[in-house]
């Protein structure tokens, strides 16, 4: 069911279905409250391609707030639900920060699916060596 869902939403744009786990990520969230809520980015050619950012419609739509503190190098990231896992966590860095002078000391990192946890590391790792104190991460699916 969920696979279908992703699919429907991600990939063939149907915006609406962020609705349907609105109350359960306003549940799941509140506890963060001391957490800057922050999403993972899409590529520029993602985006474009999409037309919108599926994690932080699911967030708008549940009225909670997030900063944009990451951003992703180039116009492209690998494409993550081709790979094996092998392959998954062998990615090389894509993250940056985005230009941000301060950040937070503590952070609650937001994406839709949590397959192999390579993403989020990845996120992870580039707010860590920034001085981040404490990253926790939260995924609708897995």
């Amino acid at each position: 069911m969920m696979k279908q869902y992703f699919s429907s939403y991600k990939f063939q744009g149907d915006y609406l279905l962020r609705k349907i786990f609105s109350n359960e990520i306003k549940r799941a969230l509140a506890d963060y409250k001391s957490y800057t809520i922050v999403p993972i980015p899409l590529s520029e050619e993602s985006l474009k391609k999409r037309k919108f950012n599926q994690v932080t419609g699911f967030l708008e739509d549940a009225s909670i707030s997030y900063q944009r503190l990451l951003e992703v190098q180039g116009k492209s990231k690998p494409t993550q639900s081709n790979k094996t896992r092998k392959e998954r966590m062998q990615t090389k860095q894509f993250f940056q920060v985005a230009n941000k002078e301060i950040l937070p000391e503590r952070i609650l990192l937001v994406d839709d699916i949590y397959t192999t946890g390579a993403t989020l590391l990845l996120a992870r790792q580039v707010l860590y060596e920034k001085g981040v104190k404490t990253i926790k991460t939260f995924s609708l699916a897995r």
